[in-house]
């Protein structure tokens, strides 16, 4: 149907201007001017090359896809979304399917075009997906460097509690609305921030519009989201809206955010269970806490828990374990079956326990070979002597270990726990009774989002909360470029079940290939760019009683205007190389690749060529500060899609996105790894050698 004759369109006069339509994204600076016959006349690539999405030099691939505006009333068979592009016209809906009737498939879904074409659909997944996935960064990023403070988005009409419009799909579980995204206002934040959000959520939306309306099917059978959280207020937006009341969601501490925000990580929680937690209720705080942490694990990172009073009391596990669904439930299972008071209080105890448990992970393959934390919360007091303050400092320099460590109540001994933090990479933080432990413990992971720049996705597996279908989804961070070290803004999900049906894409040749590869991205270690400058203004952030003065703490004067040192983001590594032993390059990220321990087993020359290649994660890009310092950040590269799995070439851990221990798929081309010699040298594939032949892995 014609766009300017059926009913519902007598606003757009209000965007008319000459022989153009004027488009001013919500909250912005910034208009654009399409034709005037934009979306009508007939079938066309109608954004093609327009600003502001589809103009630059990667435009997301529904730039080139045709589409028209339809009359809601006389279409059907197809997905038709509400446009947002001009929204107070009450009747304008746009439609790809409509004009995908001349292709092979008779349909705009990437995967059912591929199929018909006899491409290997499901190789193809990722690639898509990430593009889609860069498409709402971009947009989620340019609307904030394009914000007008003075503006008020608003977002009625979009609220799930309730769902206005919305009708039961018993596929989905819920009452839903296909044509519209949904937003839920987030648990914090202040009115400017507030606004804010409702204003990213406003350009995200574009983008979920857009990708529902090519690959969603007409019937909706397959079930799949798309889903963005806001970094400031913890704001949450979703395609398809739905019926959701909760009144204590914060998506900020899901596993699929904190997962997209930071790379891989060992997390060992040590939590004093002396007597005194029986006051004010911390140790029922405490074990919250320790549930919350938990829920901003995946199968990506490894963890375990250690509870403390006089000496060690329990330890879930002698190495760290991986953190999928299944693991993660038996951990906080643990959790409800110990005692969490009683007795006295021994710091030295848990922290060499930790030291141990760490040390006996690296041996056995079972680590991220990431970055470590060291969780350490006490209420109490104890004596700890300068050798222990050396023993750990020296345990956790060789082992890059960070130290967050938590005082909770008035009777907490400040001075050691906040000298632990100060010495060791760390935040130490003060926790008064009746403050919000389970939210300052379970944001640890915002230290690592500060330092790490996440320009792929990361995929997660989950279960649906309506409906239990099991789905799988890539996840991407944005940022605040505005500034000279990247800094997050929210994370934004695409499923992939909302491209295709998961038990058809099992069945393609390709399935082996895109769970190996979306697992190998997503447990690719990154390497935490923080200077002193950095800590010391994270630990601002909290508190001015958390900023460090011990003679290891650089920047004991920070504000929150100090500028910081930068790196160069063009320095980045080989992503191919394997080094002699047969790691890859993020392997390396926190050990020493100028002087590595010799027990490794490396020549000078591989050194050599490891310090050549893996630049970024030997921690040898350069910094850059005073005059010389960039006063925003770029764009992230759009890096390339493996072309083989890890395992095939070089030493894994831990296991799959299924949960499955990390191996060369059957099916692969080639498999260099599947010899004697080389499996030796990975603690990880242990079962295909003897133990006495294996050399130590890189921590």
């Amino acid at each position: 149907a014609n766009v300017l004759t059926h009913a519902g369109l007598e606003k757009i006069n209000d965007y008319v201007s000459g022989n153009n339509l004027v488009y001013t994204p919500a909250g912005s600076t910034t208009s654009y001017t399409f034709p005037k016959m934009y979306g009508s006349g007939g079938c066309d690539a109608h954004d093609n090359p327009l600003p502001p999405y589809c103009s630059g030099e990667t435009p997301p691939g529904w730039c080139r896809v045709e589409w028209c505006y339809v009359d809601p009333s006389d279409c059907s068979g197809v997905t038709m979304i509400k446009t947002r592009f001009f929204s107070a016209v009450e009747n304008l809906y746009f439609s790809y399917g409509t004009c995908a009737s001349g292709n092979s498939a008779a349909s705009s879904n990437s995967y059912d075009q591929w199929t018909v074409a006899a491409q290997d659909a499901t190789r193809k997944m990722i690639e898509l997906i990430e593009g889609y996935a860069r498409s709402a960064r971009f947009q989620v990023e340019e609307t904030f460097v394009n914000y007008d403070t003075s503006a008020v988005c608003s977002t009625s009409g979009t609220d799930m509690c309730p769902c206005v419009g919305c009708t039961s799909w018993p596929d989905w579980g819920n009452k839903v609305m296909f044509t519209e995204v949904g937003h839920l206002a987030g648990p914090g934040g202040s009115v400017s921030e507030k606004s804010t959000a409702a204003c990213l959520s406003d350009g995200v939306a574009t983008t979920y519009q857009r990708t529902a309306a090519i690959e969603a099917d007409a019937d909706h059978a397959r079930v799949g989201y798309q889903y963005f959280a806001d970094q400031f207020t913890g704001s949450y937006t979703q395609w398809p809206k739905q019926e959701m009341c909760l009144s204590d969601y914060d998506p900020r501490f899901r596993p699929w955010y904190a997962a997209a925000a930071t790379g891989p990580k060992d997390v060992i929680i040590a939590v004093d269970v002396s007597g005194s937690m029986w006051e004010a209720d911390r140790s029922a705080l405490a074990k919250t806490a320790v549930k919350a942490i938990l829920d901003t694990l995946t199968w990506k990172d490894f963890a375990t828990i250690i509870l403390f009073n006089n000496a060690v009391h329990r330890v879930y596990s002698a190495t760290l374990v991986p953190v999928t669904d299944k693991n993660r439930a038996a951990m906080q299972g643990w959790c409800d079956r110990q005692t969490w008071a009683g007795g006295g209080t021994n710091f030295n105890a848990p922290l060499r326990e930790a030291f141990k448990v760490i040390k006996a992970s690296a041996g056995a393959g079972s680590s991220s070979m990431c970055q470590k934390a060291i969780m350490f919360l006490t209420d109490g007091e104890a004596d700890f002597s300068a050798s222990d303050y050396a023993y750990v400092k020296s345990q956790a320099d060789e082992y890059n270990a960070i130290l967050f460590t938590y005082a909770l109540g008035s009777g907490a001994d400040a001075s050691v726990t906040k000298r632990l933090a100060c010495e060791n990479h760390g935040v130490f933080y003060a926790v008064p009774d009746g403050a919000d432990l389970s939210y300052i413990m379970s944001s640890y992971y915002e230290y690592f989002a500060h330092g790490q720049e996440m320009c792929s996705a990361s995929w997660i597996k989950y279960a649906s909360a309506t409906g239990g279908h099991q789905l799988y989804a890539g996840c991407m961070a944005m940022y605040d470029r505005t500034v000279p070290t990247p800094e997050l803004l929210g994370v934004s999900c695409m499923d992939v079940n909302l491209f295709a049906n998961i038990e058809d894409m099992k069945k393609d040749d390709g399935w082996n290939y895109f769970k190996c590869v979306a697992s190998d991205i997503t447990k690719m270690c990154r390497q935490v760019d923080l200077t002193e400058c950095h800590r010391q203004k994270i630990r601002l952030a909290y508190s001015q009683d958390s900023v460090c003065t011990t003679q290891y703490n650089d920047y004991q004067g920070v504000t929150s205007s100090t500028v910081c040192p930068c790196t160069d983001q063009s320095c980045i590594d080989d992503v191919d190389f394997v080094d002699e032993l047969h790691y890859y390059c993020d392997t390396w990220v926190g050990d020493n690749c100028s002087n590595p321990d010799p027990s490794w087993g490396y020549s000078a020359a591989g050194m050599r060529e490891v310090r050549e290649k893996c630049k970024r994660s030997c921690g040898l890009c350069e910094w850059s500060s005073g005059s010389n310092a960039r006063t925003a950040s770029a764009e992230c590269p759009v890096l390339s899609i493996p072309t083989k799995c890890r395992a095939c070439h070089g030493c894994v851990s831990g296991v799959d996105i299924d949960g499955n221990a990390m191996a060369c798929p059957p099916d692969a081309p080639e498999d260099p790894m599947a010899t004697t010699d080389a499996y030796c040298k990975c603690p990880e594939l242990a079962g295909h050698c003897s133990a006495a032949s294996q050399a130590p892995p890189p921590t």
